[in-house]
């Protein structure tokens, strides 16, 4: 939500300056009196039953929500946001290595990958699986912006734990301010 607020005013979502770490976090204050409730998978709910107009979800689960209820839609901000991405790793811990590959290659798979982007809702980065989209999942921008709003999209930074600790700090601060 700080990197919301930064975006907000066109700074960088990682952002460690103090001074637009508090413009950020007034910025998130002056909305209080909009904000219904600061939840987690709750807001799907929220949204599909139309008791929130708006709320900050993951594209996946803007799919499903708009899956349920098509008068709602799936916007990123014009301002910037998070890149958004999966990934899947091994653990070193995993006691079939050659079988967690082969799971990955499948899902790498264009097919597959295709299959899996039309099912869950998530963009897929696979060139070859875009391909093999409908149309109208495809050449959606919602969820598969253009460049130029792409070009605006950052990756979260690791900033170490006291500037994460401090970021939880102000988030914490913002949901007191609530009134």
């Amino acid at each position: 939500m700080i990197g919301f607020g930064l975006n907000s005013l066109h700074y960088s979502l990682n952002d460690t300056n103090e001074v637009h770490l508090q413009e950020a976090k007034r910025k998130l204050e002056e909305l209080t009196p909009n904000v219904k409730a600061i939840v987690g998978d709750e807001i799907k709910l929220l949204l599909a039953n139309e008791e929130a107009a708006i709320g900050v979800v993951w594209s996946g689960d803007a799919s499903e929500i708009i899956g349920e209820n098509d008068k709602l839609t799936y916007v990123v901000p014009e301002e910037g946001s998070n890149l958004w991405f999966d990934n899947m790793v091994i653990p070193k811990t995993a006691k079939n290595i050659e079988g967690a590959h082969q799971f990955i290659n499948f899902m790498l798979d264009p097919e597959h990958a295709a299959q899996n982007a039309e099912y869950v809702g998530y963009s897929t980065p696979n060139e070859k699986a875009m391909e093999l989209l409908p149309e109208e999942i495809s050449s959606d921008e919602r969820f598969y912006p253009n460049p130029e709003l792409t070009a605006k999209l950052e990756v979260y930074r690791n900033l170490g734990k006291k500037m994460l600790s401090h970021y939880n700090e102000l988030f914490l601060e913002f949901k007191m301010h609530r009134k």
